[in-house]
């Protein structure tokens, strides 16, 4: 069983200018939280979108605008949706395909007024503020040796097991990325710019650029730095602006549009301080679709992780030092799973550069790189075995005080480690009878570190059909990188009868 991650929901939203990449942008402020003050995100309950989508013979087919009953001056209107280039646009398709609804209030009416009585439509499922969030990380300047990351989480043996398949996407949801630099090259396929409304999400800030070289940068190619998988494919997609911020709105629909092109794993380095129904929603539907999605507790240095951080089912990611020790910027809390490297990560740079960056934002590439690596051998990953993986396989109690034995709110379950999150999953079982007697054999290979996990469960079965689970079996050993365990009866009924017994080793937290 996982652990649970408690929710945190703040409701949140100033009139400012936006930092955005060009037209001025109006802002809100609500509670504390900025957000659009142009628009609210909405999602309509099943009922309502069925009844518009679909009409009886010789009805009328009421429309969004009639059901909503928006007053004159306003619009409604879906984010762009994967594909919809190729697909009809009518409303019935749009409602089918869209997971949410962004109603523009044209300055007719106030963020607040409109969250009112949208509120009180029965049609209405949730309706909410766009909030506007932040990536995670500013450049730094050099001075540590190159991707010394990489044998700190144990990639170079990783490699020797795989590096990565061209079957497996990853979607890097952040500020774009160049894709003409020779470390992408072969690598991308189509994505889209949520924050321009285009099909170019090319790079303005540098951040994404970075983002996705810590991933995907090719390897073995003479050129630069190596990314954690030298084979997956990137989907770039531009969620953040120039000023590296984005609304919750770019990010639920970046996230769709990943989800429905294919994406397997989905690395988010941005948060905001408010919760979302929205963007939930579209994360939520992600992973039931099985999409693995990775995201950063944020650097703010405070005991505050933020959303989507905070989701008990996403993978949040926070840093570490050269010394395996909480960065200072590393938020920290109940919703961690893991750390990963998170200071003066050397990556390419927008212009094709080598530079350094720093935050939790470099931390979570990593780890989304190893679950693309283990996608590659395993590719029925869903997002609960990856996290079981990530953490059952990462180092434990490798920083100071504050990474205490087990789970902390510092570190998590541990410091990323890739081999061991691989040979996990590569766990290959070897059954034989104990000579001179009826007893069974079970041996396995296994992390050195897993020892004081409880990682292994153990079920066996006379007939393949109906399985009984040795929950937390007693006396397994490990040596020189391989489990064993003795089956003499007591913990499975009895020794096996004549027509034998049938073993499975199960890898869970």
């Amino acid at each position: 069983m996982l652990r649970h991650k408690a929710r945190v929901l703040l409701v949140c939203l100033t009139g400012l200018v936006c930092p955005g990449s060009g037209a001025e942008v109006q802002l809100a402020t609500i509670s504390g939280n900025v957000c659009s003050g142009e628009r609210v995100l909405l999602m309509l309950k099943p009922e309502f979108k069925k009844e518009i989508a679909t009409a009886a013979p010789g009805r009328v087919r009421p429309t969004i605008q009639e059901t909503l009953a928006l007053p004159a001056g306003l619009s409604i209107r879906a984010p762009a949706i994967a594909g919809s280039a190729t697909k009809p646009d009518g409303e019935a398709e749009v409602l089918r395909r869209a997971s949410f609804l962004i109603v523009d209030l044209h300055g007719k009416t106030t963020v607040e007024e409109a969250l009112r009585w949208l509120g009180q439509n029965p049609a209405v499922e949730s309706v909410e503020p766009d909030w506007l969030g932040s990536g995670g990380a500013t450049p730094n300047d050099p001075y540590y040796s190159a991707q010394w990351h990489h044998p700190i989480v144990q990639a170079p043996a990783a490699w020797d097991i795989t590096t990565g398949s061209a079957s497996v996407i990853v979607a890097v949801l952040d500020t774009g990325v160049n894709t003409t630099l020779s470390e992408f090259s072969g690598r991308v396929v189509p994505g889209y710019d949520f924050v321009n409304g285009d099909a170019d999400p090319s790079d303005d800030q540098g951040h994404g650029t970075a983002v996705a070289g810590t991933v995907v940068a090719n390897a073995n190619n003479s050129t630069l730095v190596a990314g954690t998988d030298w084979n997956c494919r990137l989907m770039p997609i531009k969620v953040l602006d120039a000023n590296n911020s984005g609304f919750y709105s770019w990010w639920a629909a970046g996230i769709d549009w990943a989800t429905a092109s294919g994406a397997k794993v989905i690395n988010l380095s941005a948060g905001g301080f408010s919760g979302s129904t929205t963007l939930t929603s579209s994360i939520m539907n992600a992973i039931a679709n099985g999409v693995i999605f990775v995201t950063i507790t944020h650097n703010d240095g405070t005991g505050t992780i933020r959303f989507p951080g905070t989701l008990a089912a996403a993978i949040t990611v926070g840093a570490t030092e050269r010394n395996d020790e909480k960065t200072p910027f590393s938020n920290w809390g109940s919703s961690i799973d893991l750390v990963a490297p998170g200071r003066d990560i050397y990556t390419v740079g927008m212009n094709g550069s080598l530079t350094y960056w720093w935050g939790t934002s470099f931390a979570a590439p990593q780890v989304a790189g190893a679950a693309a690596l283990l996608a590659s051998v395993f590719p029925t990953l869903t997002q609960t075995e990856a996290e079981a993986l990530l953490t059952l396989g990462a180092d434990d109690g490798v920083g100071n005080a504050l990474d205490a034995p087990g789970f902390d709110d510092y570190h998590g379950w541990g410091r990323l480690n890739v081999l061991n999150s691989l040979t996990l999953a590569r766990t290959e079982l070897a059954v034989s009878m104990v000579p001179g007697s009826a007893q069974v054999k079970l041996a396995w290979n296994a992390p050195a570190n897993v020892a004081s996990k409880n990682a292994y469960k153990i079920r066996f079965s006379p007939n393949l059909s109906s399985w009984t689970i040795v929950d937390q079996p007693v006396g397994i050993s490990y040596v020189s990188g391989r489990a064993e365990w003795i089956d003499n009866g007591s913990q499975t009924g009895g020794l096996p009868g004549p027509g034998g017994r049938y073993y499975q080793i199960l890898v869970s937290r």
